[in-house]
């Protein structure tokens, strides 16, 4: 399976490019905590990953049967915003890996625009995609619909079937291999069986693997 196989290279953000999963959840269960929520991080780590932050919060609201207070989402960004800038660093080996892909690259993400820029900028990525972000706000469904998957191709002027995507998620695998694209799954902080199970097509625990798994 040989790099000109592939004519672009997309990347998941969170927990493929920047190590922010651990951070988010933490402050996502505290806030929910604070907010009479009561979840630790493990559940949420349990339940969440992968999903977007609406599918979260409808999951919340019908299980407590009672909605989310309007200030929620505001206070868990403002103590997410601190904590990403205190602790935020970028996956191990991924800075000299993106350095050595000659492969158009591109990011397509759940988060919003905001969320990507932020972590990118704080762990020194975010020229290395010079602008090509996209993210599930910009069409009608999140992961695991291949929406923005099939958005960030036809952006890049590329077929489906010529993509390879590097999620680290389930919901985000399903996203992509439902889009017709190759999937390598990135287990460092997930189960890599059920990202195999998701249909991807390589499982690989270690960041500076990536360059030799693609050429």
């Amino acid at each position: 399976m040989g790099i000109n196989q592939f004519d672009l290279i997309i990347f998941d953000c969170d927990g493929v490019l920047v190590d922010s999963e651990p951070i988010i959840y933490r402050i996502f269960a505290d806030t929910l905590t604070e907010f009479g929520f009561i979840m630790t991080y493990e559940e949420v780590v349990q339940q969440f990953v992968g999903q977007s932050l609406t599918i979260c919060l409808k999951i919340i609201q019908e299980s407590y049967g009672k909605p989310i207070p309007a200030n929620f989402v505001e206070r868990c960004r403002e103590k997410q915003v601190i904590a990403l800038q205190q602790e935020l660093q970028p996956v191990y080996g991924i800075s000299e890996v993106l350095k050595q892909l000659t492969l158009p690259k591109c990011v397509a993400s759940n988060s919003t625009h905001r969320h990507i820029q932020l972590v990118l900028k704080l762990t020194g990525l975010l020229d290395i995609f010079d602008g090509k972000l996209y993210s599930s706000h910009d069409v009608p469904r999140p992961k695991p619909f291949p929406d923005v998957y099939l958005y960030a191709a036809e952006q890049m002027n590329t077929k489906p079937e010529n993509c390879v995507v590097i999620e680290d998620s389930p919901t985000g695998i399903e996203a992509a291999y439902a889009a017709g694209m190759t999937v390598f799954g990135y287990s460092q902080h997930s189960d890599g069986a059920a990202l195999a199970a998701a249909g991807a097509k390589i499982v690989f625990n270690d960041m500076r693997q990536l360059f030799q798994l693609l050429s």
